[in-house]
């Protein structure tokens, strides 16, 4: 197969952190080429296959799990740990998405990648970091962490009455009223409270 005849075609693709065939026929390789490209790249360890249509030349499972899909943003325990909020060692990277995969989990390079699936309007709350390889990755902000917890219901109340304390509460309200979520919006009061009570 030509691949160098595809040589600049294909270093502009790498320098993106997940790509696939659209992107490879985007920079001028032929649609019925680019998946046969991709499969051989990936055999020969050149490229690391991520799931179906899907390949990085990265190593990193934040880098490569921040792009994905999109919208996203990396929320829960690895935003608690990109953040320095938590002395835990997240064993996956944890993904909020408002797009619907058939794959909750995937795994990459030995360590799983979930998704979790919110409501399109809860999309919110995040900003582009700069992280290894100066990278771009979105991670939730330390209001929007606990609103996804409280949520998702996956981390110990104990870790998010610790984040409350860290958090600028008028945000958290303001965030937990965004959400149009009466539960979420209840919880949040609540957690407020206490945090408020071991103060005194």
């Amino acid at each position: 197969m030509p691949v160098i005849k595809y040589k600049e075609s294909l270093k502009r693709v790498f320098r993106r952190p997940v790509f696939g065939p659209v992107d490879m026929h985007n920079e001028g390789i032929p649609r019925n080429y680019s998946k046969k490209l991709l499969c051989v790249l990936a055999k020969s360890r050149r490229i690391s296959r991520i799931e179906r249509g899907k390949y990085t030349c990265l190593d990193d499972p934040v880098a490569v799990a921040a792009h994905i899909t999109k919208p996203c943003y990396l929320s829960l325990w690895t935003a608690m740990s990109i953040r320095n909020l938590t002395t835990q060692i997240p064993f996956a990277v944890e993904v909020v998405t408002s797009r619907k995969r058939f794959k909750k989990r995937i795994d990459f390079s030995g360590t799983p990648i979930i998704f979790h699936t919110i409501n399109p309007k809860m999309m919110f709350g995040y900003e582009n970091i700069v992280w290894k390889e100066n990278i771009r990755i979105p991670v939730a902000n330390t209001e929007k962490i606990i609103i996804d917890a409280v949520h998702i219901t996956s981390i110990p109340e104990e870790e998010i009455l610790q984040i409350i304390r860290l958090s600028d509460i008028s945000v958290l309200k303001g965030y937990a009223e965004l959400t149009g979520n009466k539960k979420i919006i209840g919880r949040i009061k609540e957690l407020v409270r206490r945090c408020s009570h071991m103060k005194k």
